[in-house]
């Protein structure tokens, strides 16, 4: 029998493999395989251009003359030979030079200074790198300040649009038009917290709750899930797992700091509260929110939530407590292996600039 090599497969082959790389990591992974891959795969390269401009969002923008632009960051779990960690990077263009930015791994802030001994220059060529998730964020494009908002994006090649929460209301753009729509959910209206896009819909959830789909074509709405009976939480955040929708509800009073877990039961249209993540460690951003294995930190252990008040927390699932990132150093390291756990750590809000090649 004849042996077929890499390079020969026939293109509709190829096509199939292409459509089903879902992030730039795999597409320059698959690239990198022969000449004749990496012809296949250039129409697919750069789906969307990012940043880019898009339209001010009506009256809640009516003193800003300026378009918004939409950017795009990358949260990458890092490997080597002697330790895992977590980078998110965003890429800009500025003065016709590329660049690439280390941003804060739990909100869209850049990270100044980068914490010491951080190294000058990242080489992914010596690395093994996993794509964990992709945030959008909205800023001024007159001054570059971020806007407050939860920002989904649909990279429907064909017609990609945004989703986001302002101001408790769900609103959508399609990247070709320059006219935001409000989504008819008389319902919710005014208390949304949270949209995502997984699965090829938006998912958008209340403060209450409750639950919504949105089609991205016909804008149509349906619920979902109904109102968490007990979820008296202040902010509801979703996640996406392995192909489930999670729902983290956080609790915080003067005196309790506490967080629920739900998970989606599609059929039954209700949110199901679990007790465990087992081994998972839940990463709760501002702009995006995702979960990996403690496997893949030494030291660390799983079934926790990390997340930022003011500081980096971590809160155990097993006995419903948290405490600070600076009291953990094995749980520091999943951001900055190279820095001494008695130096300051990331913070809230930096801002700051390096190499990667």
């Amino acid at each position: 029998m004849n042996i077929t090599q890499w390079s020969d497969l026939p293109n509709d082959l190829l096509e199939i493999i292409i459509i089903n790389l879902h992030t730039k990591t795999d597409l320059t992974r698959f690239s990198s395989v022969c000449k004749s891959w990496r012809l296949s795969a250039l129409p697919y390269k750069n789906r969307i251009i990012l940043p880019s401009k898009v339209s001010f969002l009506g009256p809640l923008h009516i003193r800003e003359s300026s378009p918004l632009l939409l950017t795009e960051s990358t949260v990458y779990l890092l490997s080597s030979n002697l330790w895992c960690w977590i980078v998110k990077i965003k890429e800009s263009q500025q003065l016709g030079q590329h660049h690439h930015m280390i941003i804060n791994p739990l909100s869209p802030f850049q990270v100044h200074p980068l914490p010491y001994l951080f190294p000058k220059v990242l080489n992914l060529l010596q690395l093994q790198v996993f794509e964990l998730t992709k945030s959008y964020t909205l800023q001024y494009s007159n001054n570059l300040n971020h806007c407050h908002y939860k920002v989904a994006l649909d990279p429907n090649l064909d017609c990609p649009s945004l989703m986001i929460v302002a101001g408790g209301v769900l609103w959508h753009l399609k990247l070709s038009q320059d006219k935001w729509s409000t989504i008819d959910d008389m319902e919710s209206q005014l208390s949304y917290q949270d949209v995502i896009y997984c699965r090829g819909k938006f998912f958008a959830v209340d403060e209450f709750g409750r639950a919504v789909v949105v089609d991205s074509s016909t804008l149509n709405v349906t619920e979902i899930a109904s109102v968490i009976s007990d979820g008296n939480g202040d902010k509801k955040n979703l996640v996406e797992f392995n192909g489930e929708l999670l729902l983290v509800d956080k609790c915080r009073s003067v005196k309790v700091e506490k967080f629920k877990l739900y998970k989606l039961n599609m059929e039954k249209k209700r949110w199901v509260e679990i007790e465990s993540l087992g081994d998972q460690i839940l990463f709760l951003g501002e702009d995006c929110s995702y979960i990996t294995s403690a496997k893949n930190f030494s030291g660390c252990r799983g079934n926790c939530i990390i997340y930022s008040d003011s500081e980096f927390k971590i809160y155990n699932l097993d006995d419903r407590r948290f405490v600070p990132m600076n009291q953990q150093p094995e749980y520091i390291n999943i951001f900055n292996p190279f820095q001494p756990p008695s130096l300051p750590h990331y913070g809230h809000n930096y801002d700051a600039e390096k190499e990667i090649v």
